[in-house]
This record gives structure tokens, sequence and C-alpha cells, in this order.
């Protein structure tokens, strides 16, 4: 009976046990093979991390994104000891709850779909031959540190490695990218990150740093500038300007990465206002500049470094770094390399010494060099005009204000401050009016900081303009050495100092 009806032996006897038990025909009808509707075959832990990491997700304002709940349920899974569920199974879990608005990638409609495809692909193989830079508005809201009342979106420079899709660097500022910003983001490729980790509070190691022999980049202002050409040419850097879009494709897909890691953060504005809906980032904003700073140092040591890269056929980008020697760093100190790359003036040296923007420097060395009367070149820091740096030999001269009681400044401020003092109708300007039109403003700026996100922006620009923590142009950065003093004991006298008493 069993062959006649291409079924095991033991099918007929389960088949006789049912119609025993129900005495119905309807007990021996044929059944679907394979697992049953609605059977799970996760384990329980599994879907126990899957169910924890929905609830967590809920909580959190905004759209829940599929690959924040991947992510939460591979690391609790891995503190479980069990294997993640595939991201089909989580999606359809995702997609069973209830209450939960979830944000999907959408499908272009054909007619906004590019039907072009990029030929060709771009094959680097040692590392630090070309370097990508860009610049690009962080999709997120950040607070003061003062009032924590929010200030808007920063600006973040990247620098990355098309070998090893490395990070080499980055830069956080409200600063518009400019010459200064493209400085302090060569200062940071070719310097060894360990101490600004360490002042960040990140743990892990960053040993991706070296002198690049190539910088790919757009037809950006500050790209194209004499301060980058010069300190390229100083140091044997070649420029490549990348003539279409597609061209640099490995830094805009690093940076819509990254972009997209910062949508589950607290403030997080999202693509566009489309892509946020009813959600507002100034209510939910809580990160300031230094901790935004930190996480995204967090994020790529910890993680984009360790994660497999498919442009790297499974391996990390920490691997392929690995592989190969570590690159040379650039000769002499890092404060030099910066230097060569800060925007540069040409001025003739007067008796009273230089003048730059209506200010007045002077050096002791300028004494010696007025009998020849040749024209210096004079290198600065847009975020802080109290010192030039004028080449001397192999190194550069600090040349200070020749007033050193005035506060340092930057140059954005003392244009504004020239202009107020233009509608004024002041024809001559001179350091002393300057400094006190500025000095005005930052009392404006103090008491209104409170009040407006704009004012509460420039404060935040003069307090912590950009990452500071690895340049070497800021005196703050150097950490200060140790002490062996306990200045919670009383001072001990020398025995020299000790009087007898006289008896009279």
């Amino acid at each position: 009976m069993a062959a006649r009806f291409g079924v095991h032996w033991v099918t007929i006897y389960r088949y006789r046990a049912r119609l025993g038990q129900v005495d119905e025909a309807t007990a021996i009808a044929g059944r679907t093979r394979g697992w049953k509707p609605l059977a799970s075959r996760l384990s329980v832990k599994q879907e126990q991390s899957i169910e924890e990491a929905i609830n967590v997700l809920r909580k959190k304002a905004g759209p829940t994104r599929v690959v924040d709940l991947v992510e939460e349920v591979a690391a609790r899974c891995r503190l479980l000891g069990v294997p993640c569920p595939s991201r089909p199974a989580i999606d359809r879990r995702l997609k069973r709850s209830s209450a939960l608005t979830v944000h999907r990638r959408g499908v272009a409609t054909p007619g906004n779909a590019d039907p072009k495809i990029s030929p060709g692909s771009f094959i680097v193989q040692r590392p630090l031959d070309v370097v990508q830079i860009d610049h690009t508005p962080m999709d997120i809201v950040v607070v003061d540190d003062l009032y924590r009342q929010p200030l808007g979106k920063p600006y973040l420079t990247l620098a990355t490695d098309v070998a090893t899709r490395c990070v080499l660097g980055f830069v956080i500022s409200f600063v518009p990218p400019g010459a200064g910003t493209v400085s302090l983001c060569m200062t940071l490729i070719v310097s060894p990150k360990a101490v600004w980790l360490q002042q960040l509070g990140v743990v892990g190691d960053w040993p991706m740093a070296g002198l690049p022999k190539t910088l790919h980049l757009d037809g950006a202002a500050e790209f194209r500038s004499k301060a980058l050409r010069r300190g390229c040419g100083q140091y044997g850097i070649e420029l490549v300007y990348r003539e279409r879009p597609h061209h640099g494709g490995h830094i805009e897909r690093l940076i819509g990465t990254k972009m997209s890691k910062l949508k589950s953060l607290p403030g997080a504005t999202g693509g566009s206002p489309k892509a946020r809906r009813s959600y507002d980032p100034d209510k939910h904003a809580a990160l300031t500049l230094g901790e935004l700073e930190a996480w995204f140092a967090q994020q790529i040591v910890g993680r984009y470094h360790q994660d497999p890269h498919r442009g790297l056929k499974g391996g990390t980008p920490a691997g392929a770094w690995a592989l190969h020697p570590a690159p040379g760093l650039p000769p002499g100190p890092l404060k030099r390399f910066r230097i060569a790359f800060l925007p540069a003036i040409s001025r003739t040296l007067r008796r009273d010494g230089i003048v730059f923007e209506h200010l007045r420097y002077w050096h002791p060395i300028f004494s010696q060099w007025l009998v020849h009367r040749e024209r210096v070149t004079l290198h600065f820091d847009p975020r802080n005009l109290s010192k030039l740096y004028v080449p001397h030999g192999d190194d550069y001269l600090e040349v200070s204000f020749a007033d050193l009681r005035m506060p340092a400044v930057s140059l954005w401020e003392v244009q504004a401050a020239t202009r107020h003092l233009r509608l004024a109708g002041q024809k001559s300007i001179n350091p002393a009016l300057l400094v006190e039109a500025i000095d005005k403003q930052r009392a404006i700026v103090r008491a209104a900081q409170a009040k407006t996100r704009k004012m509460r922006r420039k404060q935040q620009v003069a307090y912590r303009p950009a990452t500071v923590g690895i340049d070497p142009l800021n005196d703050a950065a150097a950490a200060e050495p140790p002490s062996d003093i306990d200045w919670s004991k009383p001072a001990v006298p020398f025995e020299g100092e000790v009087w007898p008493s006289r008896r009279r």
C-alpha cells in the first residue's frame, strides 16, 4: 500500500492512528511538507534579542532604520554567544511590529533614475599613493558648551586613503571650509594620533599616518588656493583635480556612510526636510562639538576600521593598512609642516615693523633686516592673528603683536570691525580702535548668546573653532608635564632661611 501511494510505510501507520482517533475521512488528508506557516527557525535567544532590540529602538525619537536594528541585534547576539540572524529574518519581524515608523531606502522612479553607469574602476595598490579630501555639512545639530542650546550644523572635512579605505583624518568645525581648514586636515593626515585619542577619551588604535604622494581633490576654491599649492610643492605632493564627480566616488561614498551613522544620534537632521518629517532636531539636540568629535573618532577607530569592506574583498581597512610597511612622515617638526600649508602674504618691512590688516607686528630681528628693505613672506592662521610666521632658514620665526597687551583675534573679527569703523566714518584705523571695536562686538555676542542661535554660534567659534587637540599651533594642545610637587603641603624652608632667635 505504501508503494501504491508513494509514501513511506511509517506514514501508513500514522494515518491509521489518526483515523482511529478521529474516525473521519479528513483525518488522513495529506499535509504540506516543510515548515509550518509562522513557525520560527530561530532559537529562543535569537528571538529574544530581536524583540529587545525593537523595544529599545521604539523608545528613540524619529524613524527606525533597518540597518540600526541589525547592528543592535548583532551586538546582543554576541553577548549571548549565538549566531546573528540574517537581515531578512530581522526585517520580517520588524514588519510585524506595530506602532513603529520604519525608514526604508526607496527606489528611484524611472523618470528620476540615471540610466548611465560609470565605466571602469579606480584601483590603487599602495597606501598613501592617492588620498582624497572633501567637505560637507554634517547632518546633525549640536549644542553649545555653556547653555546647551542648539547652534546648528557644523562642517566636516574628511580624508581617506583610496588603497586601504582608511580614514586618515577629519576636522569638525563651525568655520566654513577654507585654506586654514585644509592646513589642519593635512596636519592630521601626517600626525600620530595616540595622544589626541587619549585627550578625547577614545579607546582604540589609529596608526594611519604618513605623507601622501597624491591628493585627489575637486574644484573647490580652498583646494585651488596658493597656500595648498605652495605646501604641496614644498613636500613633493602631487595635486590631481578630478574632472567628473564620480571620479571621487571613494570619498563621496565614505561621507555618505558617515552621515548615515549620524541618523541614530539625538539632533540628527537627516538628508532632507522631507526625510525627517515631523521630527524636530533642535528639540532633541544634545551633543556638543567636543562630544561629537569624540563620538566620530570612536566610530572610525572602533567600528569602521574593523568592519569588513566590500571594496577590499571582505578585508578590513585596518588589516589592509597592516599588510604594508609603515610610510614615512614628513621631515622636521609638525609645526613647520602645518605652517607650510597656511595662507601667506608679502609685506615690505618698515621701521615700525610689519602691518597686516591694520595690526602692527614686531620682532627684534627686524632691526637687522631693515638694512636690505626686502619684502617678507608671512604665513598666518585665519583663526588666530596674534602671531605671524616668517620663514627664516629651515624654520619659521614667530612674530607677535608689537603691543603684547593686545588679545588674540581672528581674521573675520578684524574684517568685521574694520567694516564697522568705515561705516562710522573713521578714515584712519589704528590697532587701538580696532581692538576696542572687537571688544565691543564680543561684549554684544556674550550678552546675546543666550538669546539667538547666530550669536551662540559666533561665541562657539571663538571658544572652539575646530579640532584643536592635535594642532601644533595651539598652545593649549601641548600637555603640561606632570609635577612632583604636592601643593597641598606647607613649604619647607631651607636651613639658611631659619634665623636663630636672639635673647635680649
